[in-house]
């Protein structure tokens, strides 16, 4: 029957759009760990990187995420800012030649992996659209 034909069409691609968020997806967090442009110290904020595609009803929804606490520095930087210490009445590190009781910090310099990797994303994600679509 004809409306068998649609709904079995419409199911197809369904299938097929949900492929493509799970593809798109894995791609926005491949590109972010090939591309993140900061120097690792441990590598844990590059392992940590995810992404995911979702479905909840007809929406598909596609997310790119640092894992570590420290992402949004990472990839926002830092404005100058003071470091006082929380317990102690100094600081002290090793190679500081004495304590001190804060310090000027001049900022950190953004290091974005994923604003670019969602854009990267966007691109593919509006070409596959427009190939199972014909857009």
């Amino acid at each position: 029957m004809f409306c068998d034909g649609v709904r079995d069409e419409i199911q197809r691609a369904r299938a097929m759009a949900m492929l493509i968020g799970d593809n798109v997806a894995a791609g926005m967090e491949r590109y972010a760990k090939d591309n993140a442009p900061w120097k690792d110290r441990t590598a844990h904020a590059r392992q940590s990187i995810n992404g995911r595609s979702t479905t909840k009803g007809n929406a598909i929804t596609m997310t790119i995420a640092h894992g570590v606490r420290y992402g949004q520095y990472l990839e926002k930087g830092t404005p100058p800012h003071i470091i006082k210490p929380k317990k102690k009445k100094a600081l002290f590190w090793n190679g500081a030649s004495h304590p001190v009781k804060l310090v000027h910090h001049p900022g950190t310099e953004p290091h974005a992996a994923i604003v670019p990797a969602a854009e990267e994303g966007a691109a593919k994600l509006k070409k596959a659209v427009e190939e199972l679509w014909g857009g």
